[in-house]
């Protein structure tokens, strides 16, 4: 007998597979689709602080427009040979140059991240007035330049990409203030170096105290800080910078420190598992505290004026006051000059 032919065969050999199948086990694979990740709807609680993005200057025009020729709006043809004053109202905008990364006073960072202490401070006097801020972005660290003007002062505010250069501190080093025909604000608050304390050494509330029961302080190397720890024979252990005197008071290696008042708010960022604080009632030592100021050009007196002005109203209103309790930074007034 012969077998099926044409699609009688065909159906009968298509038979015979699924008979075959039946009695067999087969591991399947099964294919999922990836799911969709959509930026900023799938945000999830986390732990702890995750520091905020900076932007890379080669590729980030916000960044960027801090090291070009020009500042990132427009100046009207009429606007540009006027003062400073005029130029904002007629613009309805403050034009300013801050550091890319000084915080808690400024950052690039956006994505509704905190701007900084001087940013907000800067808004806020723009505000009351119904204009608008623009903030170039500039490397404050060159401000020092060997022998003559300081590449922040030259790529900056002398390109008149900005009016007024924010985040500096009046420390008697300005040797080229003169030469670049700058002049310093009324300063809006001070900082320095403040005595945290954890465990055993809570009770710690000057650094008298710490020489008293010989309890040993960190402090940044190579800073004023330890200077001043070395010439008043305080017990102290050097780290290299800020941060690192921090990742000891968490680690444990030492349990009282001296550190930048600035640098307290982001240490209750990146390490929200700290004990350490601030000793109760501590304010700088007078070596150890310095002004906090901008700076504009020496000849716009109005603007000068006008920045100084609004700094007395907000301090005394407390603005400036609640500004730092807002970064969490301790708050002191200006050193009388």
């Amino acid at each position: 007998m012969r077998g099926p032919r044409g699609p009688r065969r065909l159906a009968a050999i298509v038979l015979a597979v699924l008979g075959l199948c039946a009695g067999a086990t087969f591991a399947q694979e099964v294919f999922e689709l990836q799911p969709e990740y959509v930026y900023g709807r799938h945000r999830k609680p986390r732990i702890g602080y995750q520091k905020p993005e900076v932007f890379d200057p080669l590729s980030d025009r916000i960044y960027k427009s801090g090291f070009k020729d020009y500042p990132p709006t427009a100046i009207p043809e009429e606007l540009k040979d006027v003062d400073a004053m005029t130029r904002v109202r007629g613009m309805g905008r403050i034009m300013a140059c801050a550091d890319g990364w000084f915080w808690p006073f400024s950052r690039t960072a956006r994505k509704n991240e905190p701007p900084g202490l001087e940013i907000e401070l800067l808004q806020t006097i723009a505000k009351k007035n119904g204009w608008e801020v623009d903030i170039s972005w500039v490397n404050m660290v060159t401000r020092f330049g060997p022998g003559g003007a300081g590449g922040a002062y030259s790529r900056s505010i002398h390109k008149g990409v900005c009016d007024i250069v924010m985040g500096l501190t009046i420390s008697g080093d300005d040797h080229h203030m003169e030469p670049n025909k700058l002049a310093f604000t009324a300063p809006f608050m001070s900082t320095g170096f403040v005595l945290v304390t954890q465990g055993p050494a809570k009770g710690l509330r000057s650094l008298d105290d710490a020489k008293t029961q010989d309890i040993k302080v960190g402090v940044p190397a190579y800073s004023p800080m330890s200077e001043y720890a070395q010439e008043h024979g305080i017990p102290h252990s050097t780290f290299f910078q800020n941060y690192q005197v921090i990742d000891a008071l968490v680690r444990g290696e030492v349990n009282a420190a001296m550190i930048w008042s600035g640098a307290i708010s982001q240490a209750k960022l990146e390490h929200p598992e700290a004990e350490f604080e601030l000793a109760r009632g501590y304010v700088p030592v007078p070596e150890m505290r310095w002004n906090s100021a901008w700076v504009v050009k020496d000849k716009e007196a109005e603007l000068l004026q006008f920045l100084n002005e609004a700094f007395e109203q907000m301090l005394a209103s407390g603005e400036i006051k609640r500004l730092c309790e807002r970064y969490g930074i301790p708050f002191y007034p200006p050193v009388p000059q």
